[in-house]
């Protein structure tokens, strides 16, 4: 009798266990919402991340999608703007009165990717704003990278609408140094000059002329990450 109590006992705990497990996700997608209004329609931006892919699409007020992006990057990571940390906004940064996409995200182990989608009322769609190097023609891509992590988004800092600041190794004959690169928005694109080295409590401090010209941005990491014109075509007839 106590054999069989043992048994029974051991059964209840197995099959309680089985019923309270919890079972792994598998394709776990995971979503996030900002409004989004454009010549008084409203619409919802909806960033979704899936099996290490995350990307933004958005839907009009009938939940139809009229515009989304390929496949940004990993997960969400944050930038900061009015000093505050987000990893996705809708802030009109030119003041033109129509309100800019921004997002992040991780594209590589330590890098993080900045976009911003700017509204064209030709296409009817978005477009990604280019950032670029003053004095190195061609090197331009459509979003800015840091391949310096920090916390609180403080390796991509919005200074005001029009400049971003942004922490990176600085290739110099010495050696990769830390340091900042200052992006302001010229003639609808971000440009950036001679980056800042750092002191050692990361503040900017002084110019650095010696960088090493390579064949691509200054700060972009060795990553298979693919310039994109971040836009998908379809009869949905766009925005406005």
């Amino acid at each position: 009798m106590r054999k069989l109590s043992v048994l029974l006992s051991a059964f209840v705990i197995a099959l309680s266990t089985s019923i309270y497990a919890e079972e792994p996700v598998q394709n776990k997608i995971v979503t996030f919402e900002k409004p989004l209004v454009i010549k008084n329609e409203t619409y919802k931006v909806i960033r979704t991340i899936e099996n290490d892919n995350l990307s933004i699409k958005v839907v009009d007020k009938n939940a139809k999608e009229v515009w989304n992006s390929i496949a940004l990057g990993m997960q969400a990571w944050d930038f900061k703007l009015n000093n505050e940390p987000s990893s996705l906004e809708v802030v009109d940064l030119d003041g033109d009165a129509v309100p800019e996409i921004i997002t992040a995200c991780t594209i590589g182990d330590v890098q993080s990717a900045l976009y911003i989608f700017k509204y064209d009322t030709a296409k009817k769609s978005f477009s990604a704003i280019n950032f670029g190097y003053i004095g190195y023609d061609g090197m331009e891509r459509d979003f800015m990278v840091s391949d310096v992590p920090a916390d609180n988004g403080d390796n991509m800092v919005f200074e005001n609408k029009t400049k971003i600041r942004c922490l990176g190794k600085i290739y110099t004959p010495n050696g990769p140094k830390l340091g900042y690169y200052f992006f302001e928005l010229k003639d609808g694109k971000f440009m950036t000059g001679e980056p800042i080295s750092a002191d050692e409590d990361n503040n900017p401090a002084s110019p650095v002329k010696e960088v090493i010209p390579v064949d691509k941005p200054i700060n972009s990491p060795d990553n298979n990450h693919q310039q994109n014109n971040n836009t998908t075509d379809d009869d949905s007839g766009g925005i406005g």
